[in-house]
């Protein structure tokens, strides 16, 4: 039955959106460089180029179109974290100073970074596993039991994700990085 709700048919069209993505965002990309800064052209024949290319490999495609909706998530939680703060009475210059100050800055660009690279890395993983699939387990290996509804690559990632000896590494890893970043601004005075 037909419903007014049906995005069915609107599927067939999901290599239009990776398609715009990375012809604007090569595009924008292009455009820094100072050499293509003159040759806008040029430019928009790469960014044409690779959007076209990337319209023929469906990992690239289902890659992006499994990272959009973490991306809107990202930004919306963040926009309601900035009005949350505006709403306490802290004013936008003070908010946007804040971010973009040495201080904070490379703070909040660091934990940017790291979020986008999960979202990144954590979409193409699953897509590859999906598309490739894993090896069936043999007798003697450790096994998991797979609840309901879940596919084996879904459940593989999360428990990869949050084993402890996983955390434990990221754990190590911040505590490195947080310590150098100390060390290099009390070095720096």
């Amino acid at each position: 039955m037909a419903t007014p709700l049906d995005i069915g048919l609107l599927q067939k069209f999901d290599v239009i959106f990776p398609f715009l993505l990375i012809l604007v965002l090569g595009y924008v990309v292009l455009t820094r460089i100072s050499w293509f800064k003159e040759n806008q052209a040029i430019c928009l024949i790469i960014s044409f180029a690779l959007a076209v290319l990337s319209m023929f490999n469906p990992i690239v495609v289902r890659t992006i179109n499994m990272m959009a909706p973490w991306f809107v998530l990202l930004f919306v939680f963040m926009l309601l974290v900035f009005m949350a703060y505006i709403a306490f009475g802290v004013k936008e210059e003070t908010i946007i100073g804040t971010i973009t100050s040495g201080e904070y800055g490379k703070d909040f660009g660091y934990w940017v970074l790291a979020i986008v690279l999960i979202i990144g890395l954590g979409s193409l993983s699953t897509v590859i596993s999906e598309e490739k699939g894993f090896q069936p387990l043999t007798t003697g290996e450790n096994a998991t039991v797979v609840p309901e509804g879940a596919g084996p690559e879904e459940t593989g990632f999360w428990e990869t994700l949050f084993h402890p000896k996983m955390l434990g590494l990221v754990l190590i890893l911040l505590i490195a990085l947080f310590t150098i970043q100390r060390l290099a601004v009390a070095s720096g005075k």
